[in-house]
């Protein structure tokens, strides 16, 4: 390190602008002059020192600016630390300035060979050195160790400058290569060196056609190539071969995220798929991979909720997934003996940060979100470190939980090898969801996180100690918020939706305080279509309605109502009815109950989707611990080897009937459906032929039972 001081003739940079040194004035002032435009400054001296100790003042090395190389070599070789250069050199540098020293010591002195005749020989023999340096060297290291400020950095020998600099090919050589490497190796399709160096040889042999052979242009061999390919910035090779957004990613800089200071200040959501497959609960065969919806809360680290399941992502795992975060947990006690600890992680967020799938973007989402009083934050499009925590937690739940067990996929598909993740399966998926809240709770919750040098459940007791997480006023408040909304005109036999008819006294009520023909908000759960909520405006309160079909709507999801809708209304060629739903319904699940035991695992995630029951979990989101996942119905369903018999005969069990046998209904009209899915059909939906577009067949208009009665 230099010696530096405040004196006459020394430059100083001051916020990047260097001056000079004039003169010290009285009352402990300085003039200075601005080396770039001469205007003359004065500085008190304690505002200098001020300056210095905030790292806002450093002193410039004396050297001559005219030789620009010598001011860059000085600077870059002072700047460096000791420990950068081998042992070797620190030590003959370290022998050179004690000779230094003693002439700084013996001043003033001329560096001759007669002065330095008895110098050289008595340092030499006091630090012993066996080869002492020559009076010519000593002259030489001496100016530029003053010139340095006496640092002993600028006299380690500088062994990687010996030799020639830059590139040895001639001009015209480097010319033809740089064009060459430019058009075929720093291109996406990602020609390989040997390639590249094809090419510039067969254009050094063209150009040599028309030259003398003294004159001709040496070719480079191939390891010249790849050095040339070495020296280019690493960043714009890689922007140029993969893109600028994987280059960006490979180099960027990561700093501290946004800083919270309590708990419920920024929950983060995202989905993940998981890296196991699980078979059927009830024919072991292989499902494929569930999807977790998970929430995070971000100042402490605690999972706030989840949803787990083979729904995909959409309105529905997120509602799922939200109502899970928020409302308390309180029946891991009883659905999940086996978990020790408790998960008092629950209430409503202050802001969500998600990603930009459609059912982040959806109204449903935005609307639940601003009723509870929730912000919502939108992550740069393809940045996930926007939401590190959450990904490394989702990364830290597959990786502890899932790999390692029978079934998992690895996340790397690389991985595998030979390992055959279907073959090996015999997770449950309601083992599954009981690993989750049992690693959740006694694993991840009770380990100390680095980042917060606590464990999470610990952090969360402290911070709810002084304040209580907020909550609604009700879960049933909760679900009416969640739910998708919708219009819809009151008749007398009750609220037309996607073809069900839900009617009660309430409706009843409702219809005879309204303009005839008007509408009414309605809410409901995509995943369980046996209720709606709809809104009175005079009393500006929800009232709960009933589905009629209760033994067909309860449990049933939108989406599986919406394959059983049009199975009905191409296949049947009976009148369309509740009745018809009933029988599409069964049949229905007698087709999944036939192609259950296919080789295809996607096609297995499908049916397993399809057979999915919505309402008979006991815990919130659908995370119940052990839920069937192909048990009977609700009460009042049909299970998938009985259909009912139409109305007025008695029932008869018989097999389903063959689907070249049934025909489609006549005078169907199409109508836009509010709530189209793009889902992909199921594989028995698919071999019906059944039409795919984002308009859905025509609502089936049910008679009422006196409408039957007349009939």
């Amino acid at each position: 390190m230099s010696r530096n001081a405040l004196r006459k003739g020394l430059k100083v940079n001051i916020g990047g602008t260097k001056f000079l040194i004039l003169q010290r004035l009285s009352d402990r002032r300085w003039q200075l002059e601005n080396t770039t435009t001469g205007e003359w400054c004065i500085f008190a001296e304690d505002d200098l020192l001020d300056q210095f100790r905030r790292n806002e003042l450093s002193f410039a090395p004396d050297v001559d600016e005219g030789r620009t190389p010598t001011v860059d070599k000085v600077a870059a070789q002072v700047a460096r630390h000791l420990s950068d250069y081998p042992p070797e050199l620190v030590a003959l540098a370290k022998n050179r300035e004690q000779y230094l020293k003693e002439i700084d010591r013996r001043q003033p002195i001329a560096i001759t060979a007669k002065t330095m005749g008895p110098l050289i020989p008595s340092v030499s023999e006091r630090i012993n050195d066996p080869k002492p340096p020559g009076w010519r060297t000593l002259s030489r290291d001496y100016g530029r160790w003053l010139a340095a400020a006496r640092d002993i950095r600028i006299l380690v020998s500088r062994h990687s400058d010996r030799g020639r600099c830059g590139s040895w090919m001639l001009p015209e050589v480097k010319a033809i290569t740089d064009q060459v490497i430019k058009e075929l190796y720093l291109t996406p399709e990602r020609k390989r060196v040997p390639e590249v160096h094809l090419e510039i040889v067969r254009r050094l042999d063209e150009a040599n056609k028309f030259r003398s052979e003294s004159e001709s242009l040496p070719i480079p061999s191939q390891r010249t190539i790849y050095r040339a390919i070495a020296s280019l910035p690493p960043h714009e090779v890689m922007a140029a071969r993969y893109g600028k957004r994987r280059a960006d990613l490979e180099f960027r800089v990561s700093a501290a995220g946004p800083v919270t200071t309590r708990a419920l200040e920024r929950v983060s959501m995202d989905h993940t798929p998981s890296d196991i497959i699980v078979v059927d609960d009830n024919s072991m065969l292989p499902l494929g991979r569930p999807t977790i919806t998970s929430a995070l809360d971000e100042h402490t680290r605690c999972p706030m909720g989840f949803y787990a399941g083979f729904e995909p992502p959409s309105c529905l795992s997120v509602m799922r997934c939200l109502k899970h975060a928020i409302l308390p947990k309180t029946y891991v006690s009883r659905d999940c003996p086996s978990v020790k600890s408790r998960w008092d992680c629950y209430g409503v967020p202050e802001l969500v940060v998600v990603d930009n799938p459609p059912e982040f973007h959806s109204s449903h989402f935005e609307r639940a979100c601003l009723e509870i009083g929730t912000d919502i934050q939108y992550a740069k499009v393809l940045v996930p470190w926007y939401k590190g925590k959450l990904e490394r937690f989702q990364g830290t739940l597959n990786h502890d939980l899932m790999q390692g067990n029978p079934g998992t996929t690895f996340s790397n598909i690389l991985e595998r090898d030979d390992y055959d993740p279907g073959r090996h399966a015999v997770i449950l998926l309601s083992t599954l969801r009981e690993m989750l809240h049992k690693w959740i709770i006694d694993v991840y919750l009770q380990t100390p996180h680095r980042g917060i040098t606590d464990t999470p459940a610990h952090r969360w007791q402290i911070e709810m100690n002084g304040l209580p997480p907020p909550l609604p006023r009700s879960a049933g408040e909760l679900d009416i918020v969640l739910g998708m909304t919708a219009q819809r005109v009151a008749f007398h036999y009750g609220i037309e939706l996607e073809g069900l008819k839900y009617n009660g006294p309430d409706l009843g009520g409702l219809r005879r305080r309204m303009k005839p023909g008007a509408k009414v908000e309605i809410t409901f759960d995509p995943g369980d279509l046996g209720h709606i909520n709809v809104f009175d405006p005079l009393n500006e309160t929800y009232f709960r309605v009933p589905a009629v079909n209760q033994g067909y709507a309860k449990g049933l999801s939108l989406w599986q109502h919406k394959v059983i809708r049009r199975y009905a209304q191409r296949q049947l060629n009976t009148r369309t009815n509740i009745v018809g739903l009933a029988q599409a319904k069964a049949e229905i699940r007698a087709l999944v109950d036939r192609d259950f035991s296919r080789k295809s695992t996607r096609g297995r995630k499908r049916h397993a989707r399809f057979m999915e029951n919505h309402a008979s979990v006991s815990s919130p989101a659908g995370v119940a611990c052990q839920p069937s996942l192909a048990g009977p119905l609700p009460d009042g369903g049909l299970g998938c080897s009985s259909m009912p018999a139409p109305v007025g005969q008695k029932r008869e069990t018989s097999p389903p009937p063959s689907l070249d046998s049934v025909s489609a209904p006549d005078g169907m009209a199409g109508r836009p459906d509010d709530f189209a899915d793009p889902e992909v059909l199921p594989v028995f939906e698919a071999a019906l032929d059944l039409p795919r577009s984002s308009i859905a067949p025509a609502a089936v208009d049910f008679p009422s039972d006196a409408e039957g009665a007349n009939e």
